[in-house]
């Protein structure tokens, strides 16, 4: 096996900034005017030498958190969105520190706005797995680092992955284990570009690696709870229908220089509509089933598709999934969830949508024949999945616990 080019035990490049170690970031941060545009937006009536003292005098992460982090996640959903709405978090214990594995549709509000809602009652926040492909500029490490961020390393030799894996895994039992501190992870690599929410089980692998119990103890100790971000209108469809129509006509999609930022500016700055976020139950009992199931591939797949039946249970439908559901198939099967107005309200915007994307057809070069057609369809089908999934739930989830009971008989 090739040598450790890392020490799996020394996180100082992944982790977020210590207290002491955020006067620096803070003194770097304010010598970049981008900075002073940001806390211009999130504190208008401020001039550039208060926000220099209200800044020099920040001492924790957790000030920074308070006084930066949740304002500026505030301006941005009185601005963009209809309101936010929760499930179940009055379940979550404030003394229990948690893994929440999360459906994943905007780069940074989906993990901001659980740690703004938990901060406004009285949790603490949570550690937030990112990943360094993300982090493009000085300004955005030491934002994200300040602000309760650990560094997932992408891209890396396949003859290395094993030993990343294993500091990350070994990172986060240490986060929730030693430290308290709860911890949010997307359900796998990158965001869900055309809105089927899965559970990628090279994860869950990941998670045991740290420890030599068995996966199901391994699994247990880390309180696995799955949850939800659903947003009425998906600010960065367009962007992910196009590198899915370009991966659909060509097979790859190379993303340009700044493509990432962009997304992330859009996902931060684009109307929402209403956005809920809804906590799942613990997935113990799940994992404690495992223990009847012989191969380690299978309770893992087991478990996989559990956390993917709580998510597609939880999930919050809008008036814009069961439209675009019922507009795909032909169907008025979904009528009773929304109205005429809504219905036609929401065409005219997936036609506008459509149109929108004639600069970046022509800019990569794509012909016109098919392409309106083909990524109307992908518009349609990232709103309409999460009512499929909800739909074929209990059918779905009878049928694997089928083929788990014949893998234990079969054993």
């Amino acid at each position: 096996m090739t040598t450790s080019p890392i020490d799996i035990h020394d996180f100082s490049e992944i982790r977020p900034y210590n207290d002491h170690e955020l006067k620096a970031a803070i003194v770097r941060l304010l010598e970049e005017p981008v900075f002073y545009q940001i806390m211009k937006w999130v504190y208008p009536s401020l001039g550039k030498s208060v926000i220099r003292k209200m800044m020099m005098e920040i001492e924790t992460v957790e000030q920074f958190q308070e006084q930066v982090s949740a304002p500026a996640f505030n301006v941005v959903m009185q601005l963009t969105t209809s309101g936010l709405s929760f499930s179940n978090i009055e379940e979550l214990r404030k003394d229990q520190a948690y893994l929440y594995l999360s459906n994943h549709r905007d780069i940074i509000l989906d993990s901001a706005l659980l740690n703004v809602s938990l901060m406004e009652r009285g949790f603490d926040s949570t550690e937030i797995a990112i990943g360094d492909n993300l982090l493009q500029t000085p300004v955005i490490q030491d934002v994200v680092r300040a602000n309760k961020n650990f560094i997932v390393n992408r891209n890396i030799n396949s003859k290395e992955v094993y030993y990343y894996s294993l500091r990350l895994s070994n990172y986060i039992r240490k986060t929730i284990q030693e430290k308290g501190t709860s911890i949010w992870i997307a359900q796998r690599e990158g965001r869900s570009k055309d809105g089927d929410d899965r559970t990628a089980s090279g994860l869950l692998k990941m998670f045991t690696m740290s420890t030599t119990e068995s996966m199901e103890d391994a699994l247990l100790s880390l309180n696995i709870v799955p949850m939800c971000v659903s947003y009425e209108y998906d600010p960065c469809d367009t962007m992910k229908a196009h590198e899915l129509v370009v991966k659909k006509l060509r097979g790859t999609y190379e993303k340009k220089p700044g493509e990432d930022f962009k997304s992330m500016m859009k996902g931060l700055t684009g109307h929402k509509g209403r956005v809920h976020i809804a906590v799942g139950k613990s997935m113990n009992e799940e994992i404690e089933h495992m223990r009847t199931i012989q191969h380690k591939n299978n309770k893992v797949d087991f478990l996989a598709a559990s956390i993917d039946a709580e998510m597609h249970r939880i999930y919050k439908l809008w008036p814009t999934n069961y439209i675009a559901y019922d507009i795909l198939n032909g169907t008025k099967e979904y009528k009773d969830f929304y109205n005429n107005i809504q219905r036609i309200t929401f065409s005219n915007y997936i036609r506008g949508c459509v149109l929108s994307l004639g600069i970046s057809r022509r800019q990569d070069g794509i012909a016109k024949d098919g392409y309106s057609k083909a990524v109307r369809e992908i518009l349609l089908e990232m709103y309409a999945n999460p009512v499929l999934n909800k739909k074929k739930l209990s059918t779905e989830n009878n049928r694997f616990l089928a083929q788990t009971e014949g893998i234990e008989n079969h054993a």
